[in-house]
């Protein structure tokens, strides 16, 4: 009798761990099926558009804090982590329910942000106190600070080379942290008021976007040096690499325009009307479309990359700013 209750007993232990087995692949699955989100953050209306980059149509508005700019995205997709520049601090957004899950207090003016790959560590841009701060938002605090150079904007994490990048724009300069020791290994002088960072694929170059002197510096990151400068349009703002790394585009405030830039050949082939008052883009996983937040009319371009042509607009929020990588991988 013995020999035959246990025997029973393992075969529901088998059957339940053959269930959970068969949930996880049919969960994975469905995470693999998803299509990447574009999370809009809108720094007027205090809310957050999400955007079907299948369907192209905003599916969800979800409230965040004081006036959010910043937004950045695990690995997995998992989290989003949004910059409230008024808050002083940060939202951390369950982007499977669609729920906010925290709010974390950081030092005045949070405006860049970045994660790891695994979002296990933030790091924040204080644009007053000029310094970073690395949040851990499973411990939802501020767990050290980087004092770095004047107003810091635009930052990018590189897990594989253990770097952050950071683009000073009142310093003219874009800085590598190393995440272990946390300490400045190189401060690199660029254009006039770097302000977004690009990074390619494989990591070998940074991209810094110099809003007043018009211009993109290319940076070598292996040997730390401005390899080439290219002129773009007017008061430009930030940049997304293509995901095979031969193309940049950079937004342009002041002309409403994308530049598109050749990156093997550094020069621009093409220029793209869309908004008002361009700032964030970013681009989907397959490369097919190039997303642009216009703050002044509240809406996104998407331009086509086949023929480099606006395919659709579509209203978000006042303020559209969408600062960071926005779309999930």
């Amino acid at each position: 009798m013995f020999t035959l209750l246990l025997d029973s007993s393992k075969k529901v232990v088998l059957q339940k761990i053959a269930f959970f087995l068969i949930l996880g692949l049919l969960t994975a699955c469905n995470a693999e099926q998803h299509p990447p989100y574009a999370y809009i953050t809108n720094q007027l209306s205090d809310d957050l558009s999400v955007i079907d980059t299948t369907t192209q149509q905003v599916i969800h508005t979800i409230t965040m804090g004081n006036r959010p700019v910043g937004i950045t995205l695990n690995k997995s997709g998992s989290k989003a982590f949004i910059s409230n520049s008024e808050g002083q601090d940060i939202t951390v957004l369950d982007t499977t329910t669609m729920e906010v899950i925290a709010h974390i207090a950081t030092p005045s003016g949070p405006v860049g942000i970045a994660t790891n790959d695994d979002g296990s560590k933030v790091y924040v841009a204080d644009w007053y106190q000029h310094k970073i701060s690395v949040v851990d938002p499973e411990r939802e605090k501020v767990i050290a600070t980087i004092q770095v150079g004047n107003s810091p904007a635009g930052l990018i994490v590189d897990d594989q080379a253990k770097r952050l990048y950071v683009a000073n724009r009142d310093d003219n300069t874009v800085m590598f942290i190393d995440t272990d020791s946390q300490k400045i290994t190189h401060s690199i002088n660029v254009g006039t008021a770097p302000f977004g960072l690009a990074l390619s694929p494989d990591g070998n170059t940074l991209y810094s976007v110099n809003v007043q002197s018009n211009d993109v510096s290319v940076i070598d990151t292996q040997k730390a040096k401005v390899t080439h400068t290219i002129k773009v349009g007017e008061w430009p703002y930030c940049a997304v690499v293509s995901p095979d790394g031969n193309h940049l585009y950079v937004t342009n405030q002041d002309d409403s325009t994308v530049s598109i830039i050749d990156t093997k050949n550094p020069s621009i082939i093409g220029t793209v009307d869309v908004g008002d008052s361009p700032e964030g883009i970013d681009i989907t996983p397959d490369g097919k479309f190039v997303y642009v937040a216009n703050w002044g009319d509240g809406s996104i371009s998407i331009i086509n990359t086949n023929n480099y042509k606006v395919e659709k607009t579509i209203e978000t929020g006042k303020g559209s700013r969408a600062f960071g990588q926005f779309i999930s991988r």
